[in-house]
């Protein structure tokens, strides 16, 4: 019992003694360090050989500027501390901060030189110049201890620390030479790499790290250079650069074109559809595994689908047809067919053609998810057929089948989107808030903008007359029946003129003349939203999709980088910047050559 006793009076004593401890760094906190030290000195007093506490009351005493009085407390802890070590540092920093450097210097220099004989405590040495922003010598006492002993590694720490420094090439070097010994680290040392690279090539983090990787490469071939320059190409949303190193890198492999593939996928997410193709044609070209050259030529047939015009219809269905034939109406086949029934619902207007393919798949052997997006589909054409309760129930289905997914949120969009076409405007809303923060962050922004247009436009309309008026032309044009809705569009823009909602009605007729390859009437149009909406939020979409008309369609360069530049110089919050910037820099001719 007695030892019992004498158990819990230490513990009380040690919980005591935490907890003063504790109230001297919330007086610290407060700027009170003169009640913060008399409760550290009460604490030395008891244990005058604990260095953490001495050094303590001595940054109380440098807050003070009681320099000396700090002085002295280190000159008496030394004397009576078993490890003496740190007390140089603590004593360079205190002349550090009364003006004297060359005496604090001598005071790191003598820190550093105890490595040589005791590099065992070179972790602790560095780390004391860390804690104290002393990161030159921090990086020369981490140096100095793998120099004494080689077996002890501390090149994650001197690589962080010339980051933090701003020496990048440094940085890069140490990083670079890191995953060379050891590949395994690699998404370790790019999840720090994407601390300092950015989307804009011509930061000097991008530059630092591109010349690292050429001037390597140049000296001896390595895949690793290869693909760290591949990813430093995607986070510039440089794609025909990545493709380069892409391609270099099956090139000495011949192993698979999973990361080509990947690369493609990105490109086109991108919205960069002729790296994508270029991509794509490669891989057909080139791979012997059937599976990735059906996967190439399926997204390359659904970029073409997306970009093409009324007149080109029948050839992407004769495209369609050919690659079913080749590949058959298995499950083996499931994007293709999807694809294919999305065209011909959307695109050639077939509803029945549709159905029956998408019902006929729905009898193979699917995953859920794969169900999920059959149902998806089927529930969209449901839509274009007006027949809205039918939809809202598949949606809803899909939401029950696969909670919390992506696709369930997708769903939620999308009976949003079915209560607004039918004038529901208020349950719009209430599906559309809870949207805002969904994991995707096409389907948020999807949201936020179907959710801003309901609520901006029945602020002062309380009887939705002009909304539901949009709503009805956006229906027409979801159901790919442009000739009415480019009608409607235009009734509207007549009857509602210096309402809200003119902008976006300009932006969506303007959509359809490109579809119909009107393009100087869709040009007329971005002018009108530029010129007279020039602060409202469709301003950055006016603008970005004039200069991809100009450059692609009109064959204006010129004209068109004069556009990206008004997006890079006014709206750098635009979601169009980042490749309203590359376009810039590739009509001003910026990208090299990058070199293999």
């Amino acid at each position: 019992m007695k030892y019992i006793f004498l158990f819990l009076m230490m513990s009380f004593a040690c919980l005591g003694h935490a907890q003063n401890l504790q109230l001297a760094d919330n007086y610290a906190d407060q700027g009170e360090y003169e009640k913060a030290y008399a409760i550290y000195a009460k604490a030395y007093a008891t244990n005058n050989r604990n260095f953490n506490i001495l050094f303590r009351m001595v940054g109380f005493q440098q807050q003070l500027e009681n320099y000396k009085r700090a002085d002295s407390l280190l000159d008496t802890g030394e004397k009576t501390a078993y490890n003496k070590l740190l007390f140089p540092i603590e004593k360079g920093y205190n002349a550090s901060l009364q003006g004297k450097d060359s005496l604090a210097s001598d005071y790191y220099q003598i820190a550093i030189q105890q490595i040589d004989s005791i590099p065992k405590y070179g972790y602790n040495i560095a780390q004391s110049f860390e804690r104290r922003s002393l990161l030159k010598e921090a990086i020369e006492s981490y140096e100095r201890t793998m120099k004494v002993d080689p077996s002890m590694d501390y090149n994650f720490q001197t690589a962080r620390l010339y980051g933090e420094q701003g020496e990048l090439e440094l940085m890069f070097e140490k990083y670079i030479d890191l995953m060379e010994n050891n590949e395994q680290i690699v998404p370790r040392i790019q999840a720090v790499f994407s601390q300092y690279v950015t989307d804009d090539a011509a930061t000097e983090s991008n530059q630092a790290l591109r010349k690292a990787l050429l001037l390597r490469l140049r000296k001896e071939p390595k895949l690793l250079y290869n693909q760290i320059l591949s990813w430093l190409f995607v986070q510039q949303k440089d794609f025909n650069a990545a493709f380069i190193q892409e391609k270099a890198i099956y090139n000495r492999t011949k192993e698979n074109m999973f990361g080509l593939m990947d690369l493609a996928a990105t490109a086109n997410e991108e919205n960069d559809d002729l790296a994508a193709q270029n991509i794509l044609e490669y891989i057909v070209e080139t791979s012997q595994v059937e599976r990735i050259r059906y996967l190439a030529q399926v997204l390359q047939l659904k970029i073409e689908t997306a970009n093409a015009q009324v007149t080109d219809y029948p050839a992407i269905k004769t495209k369609y047809e050919s690659m079913l034939e080749q590949y058959g109406k298995a499950e083996e086949s499931f994007l293709l067919q999807l694809d294919y029934a999305n065209f011909m619902a959307f695109k050639s207007g077939d509803y029945q053609q549709a159905i029956d393919l998408l019902t006929a798949l729905e009898q193979q052997k699917l995953a859920s998810f794969q169900k999920a997006e059959v149902k998806m589909l089927l529930a969209d054409i449901l839509v274009l057929q007006e027949q809205f309760n039918r939809a809202l129930i598949l949606y809803s289905q899909i939401q029950n089948d696969l909670p919390d997914s992506e696709i369930a949120q997708e769903s939620q969009f999308k009976v949003a989107r079915t209560s607004y076409f039918q004038g529901d405007f208020k349950w719009s809303l209430t599906q559309l808030k809870v949207l805002r923060g969904a994991t995707s962050k096409l389907i948020a922004n999807d949201a936020m903008q179907l959710s801003l247009t309901i609520s901006d436009h029945s602020l002062y309309d309380t009887t939705f007359v002009a909304l539901k008026a949009f709503a009805k032309a956006e229906l027409k044009q979801y159901q790919n029946k442009n000739q009415e809705a480019l009608s409607l569009y235009e009734a509207l823009l007549q009857e509602h003129k210096g309402d809200d909602i003119e902008d976006e009605a300009l932006l969506q007729q303007a959509k359809l003349f490109e579809l119909d390859g009107k393009w100087q009437k869709a040009q007329e149009n971005y002018r009108s939203i530029i010129d007279n909406f020039g602060d409202g939020i469709l301003a950055d979409d006016a603008l970005y999709r004039l200069g991809m008309l100009l450059e692609e369609k009109l064959q204006q360069p010129e004209e068109a980088q004069k556009i990206y530049e008004k997006i890079i110089y006014n709206h750098a919050d635009s979601i169009f910047f980042i490749d309203a910037r590359r376009r810039y820099r590739r009509l001003r001719g910026d990208f090299e050559t990058s070199e293999i």
